[in-house]
């Protein structure tokens, strides 16, 4: 699956990443998805 953000959005992704909340952004985007659609809290420590 393909997803398609903003300049923002992935800007954002990215700076998760290099702060280390995520390993990659696959695991950002995930974490988000979920807590819009799943759950409501984000595990951090993917």
């Amino acid at each position: 699956m393909n997803v398609w953000v903003s300049t923002a959005v992935a800007a954002a992704l990215d700076e998760a990443v290099s702060a280390g909340q995520f390993k990659t952004r696959q695991d950002a985007i995930h974490a988000a998805l979920a807590a819009a659609f799943v759950r409501k809290e984000v595990n951090l420590t993917s």
